[in-house]
């Protein structure tokens, strides 16, 4: 190893050992694969540390399939992905750590805002059968009056389609501060945006704070139904979330459905939505403008039977998200 690749391991092991905290000690040996890995997240990191987002930024979206119009509606969540500058992926969790440990998140959550309403706007003509964009805001976000005011920017500037956006707002963001909460959702609401709670259900004593938290949909957690078929205790929760979305008047949204047996037993609880390899992988916004159904993606032969024929039947407002008040 030469002297000036020397210092800069001893100089990335010291950044990693104060990333890590509690007293670590970080060690670098000459063996390749470590250090290079170590390096490429030292990279990472620096691609975060300025005020605009680095290149390589890019969108793919996730079709969720309505449950009871799946052939008439085409809504989605919007998801950031990133290349390096040798064209390979990197993980989505990886740029967004980066993001977060240089504080920059809140300048890529606004980057990932402002490119989905910019692209919703300009192909508004060929999204007539859309009814939400999801969008999820992290937690640091949230709190940045600096952001919110962005946004609220933004939305003006984009008011002919902030209707079809719906921000998500993980359950543990919304009950850290419910006075917050109930201020951000209905700012949020008369921009003309909705709202849907994420991952509901992963603390499950937030049901009695939902009569507080005037949201227009819940998104169940995950865990519960990845493992729904064969656990009682997850198929339990799913329903009871799925049952008092619709008690409430909130529209219910299942993700990680992976295969036609949870999709089958969603169905059976009455889930307004589903999201999930079952239905659709994340699909570059081209191949979502040539789409007229979340139904359009599905390959399995069992869940083409579950959901029925294609039929002429028209999406009304009823079948969207919850319309604002």
């Amino acid at each position: 190893m030469r002297p000036q690749e020397a210092i800069s391991a001893a100089d990335s092991a010291c950044r990693q050992a104060k990333l890590d905290g509690n007293g670590r000690i970080v060690v670098y040996g000459n063996g390749p694969p470590k250090f290079e890995e170590r390096a490429r997240q030292m990279g990472l990191l620096k691609q975060f540390s300025g005020d605009r987002p680095p290149s390589g930024l890019y969108l793919e979206m996730q079709p969720i399939m309505s449950m009871t119009t799946p052939y008439d509606a085409l809504d989605f969540e919007v998801l950031l992905r990133m290349r390096g500058a040798d064209g390979v992926a990197i993980p989505p969790a990886k740029a967004i750590m980066a993001a977060e440990t240089n504080g920059t998140i809140s300048a890529l959550d606004k980057w990932v805002m402002e490119t989905t309403l910019t692209w919703i706007s300009k192909n508004r003509s060929r999204l007539s059968r859309t009814r939400f964009v999801s969008v999820n805001v992290s937690a640091a976000s949230l709190n940045d009056e600096r952001f919110v005011k962005e946004v609220g920017v933004l939305f003006r500037r984009f008011r002919q389609v902030v209707p079809l956006l719906c921000i998500e707002i993980t359950e543990g963001v919304a009950l850290h501060d419910l006075a917050n909460t109930r201020r951000l959702i209905s700012s949020v609401q008369r921009l003309g945006a909705k709202v849907a709670l994420d991952d509901f259900g992963a603390g499950y004593t937030s049901f009695p704070y939902l009569r507080d938290l005037p949201a227009d949909a819940l998104k169940i957690d995950g865990e519960f139904v990845k493992n729904i078929s064969g656990s009682p205790a997850n198929a339990a929760i799913a329903e009871a979330i799925i049952g008092l979305a619709r008690n409430l008047g909130m529209q219910s949204i299942a993700e990680w459905v992976e295969d036609a047996p949870t999709l089958e037993i969603l169905q059976t609880m009455g889930v307004d939505h589903v999201q999930g390899f079952a239905v659709a992988r994340p699909q570059a916004p081209e191949v979502i403008l040539a789409a007229t159904s979340a139904a359009d993606f599905i390959t399995d032969p069992l869940i083409l039977v579950m959901i029925g024929p294609r039929t002429a039947a028209i999406l009304t407002d009823d079948d969207s998200l919850p319309s604002l008040h």
